[in-house]
This record gives structure tokens, C-alpha cells and sequence, in this order.
């Protein structure tokens, strides 16, 4: 894979002023344990250290005042440098860190496989997802799950309802029902799992108490096998700021990301065999619409659904994909197509408050309004 714009995938932590030592254009990320334990040895106090890690002084240069007593090149001390794309904030600057093993960066397969899976629901929805089809695809895939079609008659009925015209009218519907029940309870609705539903019924599902459930075994994208990157050299990495074109409040972001043009190899296989071995137990709309043309439908949907995406970003090239930290809505939801549900959809996004203003002062009238940019570009565009 090539890197066309600033790649960043996060490993969960922060590298605090107390974690770096800034230069002109670039920061030092230091080995602090190694640093304390030298200063210590040349006499300065620890109780003094601790408390300036504590309260770190009103600069970046949190280090400076020992480094400059005891006249120690910080160099000596950085585990490794990067340049920096933008401005470093002041103390309150926190960079995020990118996921690494053995101290050098790579990008998880679960990542990149996850943006092809968007990829193939928003292209299984747009190409199968009419009222009909998804009705035959549950039917089957109800017995395929060896479950009776009973369990499932309520779905289908509310599914086949004459206001829906395809599965997105239902699930517009269905939001709109978790969310009175989300109000009965006093609570808001979990945007993590409002999705659960129509993960199932287009990946795979099985049926329990609770009606149909996303089930991984019956899920036909198990034959796509996407291993992690291979190791990619440090000096590939850069702090980038990254601003928020388009919100009220302008507050940047520090992030380790992946320069453009950096190029690692990731394997990427479709296990034909595993397809094949397990056919008679995937179901789902993916495999009842695409059964044996699913290895080139998947290459079809991330080929169609990246190419418009990219458009929006003014983003050039074919065998596009775009993973990692700061892709926004569009790009990691079926989105696009909500949004040509028009009043529907915008009605339900209110509610769930998508779109919200700093400071919950109302709902944006557009979204998404904003964009992530670094050095003038959007996140994470790679080429296949």
C-alpha cells in the first residue's frame, strides 16, 4: 500500500509535555525512566522531579530547567524523533501515539478489513437491499440457521411494511424506535450498537431470545483473511497537527501519522476453500445475493464506494481505500446512502444528535459539517 495522505492509527495512548522535548520542527520522544534514574545519579532531587511531572511548568520545555543544571543533550535520551507537520501546542498538548510492535509503527488487518467491510454493506444495501430481497434473504438464512421462520415473523412483517421501500426504510424506522424506548428509559441510545441489526442481516446471522444477532460463523467475510502490515520504519512518522475545518470552535489535534508516500506491504488473501468449505452455513443478504461472486464483489464495492468518497475529498487515483483515525461519518458508515433518504434520515439524525454544536448549542442545519485536515489534507487515503 502507498500512503496518499496522513495516516493515523492510534494505539489508545497519549504522549504527554512530560513524555517529549520539543525542537525547532521536530520533538524528541524521550526514554523518561532512563532520564529520572541519570538525574537522580547526578544528584537532583526526586521529590522536585515528581512534582514537576506532576504540575509540569507553563511551557513545552518541561525538562529544560534540569537539562540546562546538568547539562544533559536531551538526544541522548530520545528513543526517536519526528518531524513536526504544523504547530506544537502549548503544555496542555498531548500527541496521540501510533499503534506499534517492537517500536515501530504498522497498521492492523482488523483496520484495513474493516474499511472494506463498509465498503461491501454499502454496496450490498444499494444493490440488494430492496424490500423483497431482504425478505427472501432472511427466510433462507432462517433455515440455514436451522431456527423456525416463526422466530423471525415480526421483523418480516415490520420490514414489508408498505411504507418501506427498502431495508434503510426499515432501519430508519427501527433507530426511531430505539430511540422512544432509549427516552422511556431515561437514556440515550448506544450509537455503538444501533447498528447491531443490519450487521446481521447482511453479514450472517442466528437467531436467541433476543431475535437475530450478528453470528462471525455465518458471516461469508471470515474467507477475507487480511494480515497486519509488515514493519514500517520510524522515519516515516511525523507529529501532524490536525484542525477542524468547518466546527465553531477550532481546537486542534496532535496525532502520529504516516507521511505520505510511505509505502508497506500488507497480505490480503480471499480463501477460496474456507467459501467454499462452509457455503451451505454463511447466510445473510451479502451471501444470498452474492453467493460465488462474492471475491469479486467485494473488490467491486471497495472499488465503487472509495472512488465516490474520494470525489467528496478531491482525492485522485484508482484502487483507493481510506483506514485509520479521522475519516469521518461518511466514510465509516453507510451514510451516503442514509442522506439520499432525505427529510426521513434527517429527522432520525436530529434526534440522535448527530451534528450537535460545541457546548450542545442545537443541532447543525449540515452534516457532517466539519473535515479533518493535516497539512492541508484529509486523513488516511491509501492506494491498494
Amino acid at each position: 500500500m502507498n500512503v496518499l495522505t496522513p495516516l493515523h492509527v492510534g494505539n489508545g495512548n497519549e504522549l504527554t509535555p512530560v513524555d517529549f522535548y520539543p525542537r525547532e520542527n521536530e520533538i524528541l520522544v524521550l526514554d523518561v525512566e532512563r532520564l529520572v534514574d541519570d538525574l537522580q545519579k547526578l544528584g537532583a532531587d526526586i521529590e522536585e522531579i515528581l512534582g514537576m511531572i506532576r504540575n509540569p511548568a507553563e511551557d513545552l520545555y518541561v525538562w529544560k530547567k534540569f537539562l540546562t543544571e546538568y547539562k544533559i543533550n536531551p538526544e541522548q535520551y530520545a528513543k526517536y524523533k519526528l518531524k513536526v507537520r504544523g504547530k506544537i501546542g502549548k503544555m496542555s498538548s498531548r500527541i496521540r501515539e501510533f499503534i506499534k510492535e517492537s517500536g515501530k509503527p504498522y497498521i492492523p488487518g482488523s483496520s484495513i478489513k474493516g474499511a472494506i467491510r463498509t465498503a461491501v454493506m454499502y454496496e450490498i444495501l444499494k444493490e440488494c437491499g430492496d424490500t423483497v430481497t431482504v425478505v427472501e434473504a432472511l427466510k433462507e438464512g432462517t433455515r440455514i440457521a436451522g431456527k423456525d421462520p416463526i422466530a423471525i415473523q415480526g421483523l418480516i412483517r415490520s420490514i414489508e411494511h408498505p411504507a418501506n421501500h427498502d431495508i434503510l426504510d426499515y432501519y430508519i424506522h427501527y433507530i426511531n424506535m430505539e430511540i422512544k424506548r432509549a427516552l422511556q428509559r431515561r437514556k440515550k441510545v448506544n450509537l455503538k450498537t444501533v447498528d447491531d441489526l443490519l450487521e446481521a442481516i447482511v453479514f450472517g446471522f442466528d437467531i436467541g431470545r433476543g431475535g437475530i444477532r450478528h453470528e462471525p460463523k455465518r458471516d461469508p467475510t471470515r474467507a477475507l483473511i487480511v494480515r497486519d502490515s509488515s514493519k514500517i520504519p520510524l522515519n516515516n512518522l511525523a507529529v501532524y497537527e490536525v484542525r477542524v475545518i468547518g466546527a465553531d470552535v477550532n481546537i486542534p489535534v496532535w496525532v502520529e501519522a504516516l507521511e505520505p508516500n510511505t509505502r508497506f506491504n500488507v497480505e490480503i488473501i480471499f480463501d477460496k476453500e474456507l467459501a467454499e468449505r462452509n457455503s451451505d452455513y454463511f447466510n445473510g443478504l451479502l451471501w444470498h445475493c452474492k453467493g460465488k461472486e462474492l471475491e469479486e464483489f467485494i473488490w467491486k464495492a471497495v472499488e465503487d464506494f472509495y472512488r465516490e468518497l474520494a470525489k467528496i475529498d478531491g482525492i485522485r487515483g484508482s484502487n483507493l481505500l481510506r483506514i485509520g483515525w479521522g475519516k469521518g461519518w461518511i466514510s465509516n458508515t453507510i451514510g451516503l446512502l442514509l442522506k439520499r433518504k432525505g427529510q426521513k434520515w434527517e429527522q432520525v439524525r436530529r434526534k440522535l444528535g448527530l451534528g450537535r454544536k460545541p457546548g450542545g448549542k442545537g443541532i447543525s442545519s449540515m452534516f457532517p459539517k466539519t473535515r479533518r485536515i493535516a497539512n492541508g489534507m484529509p486523513m488516511g487515503w491509501v492506494e491498494i
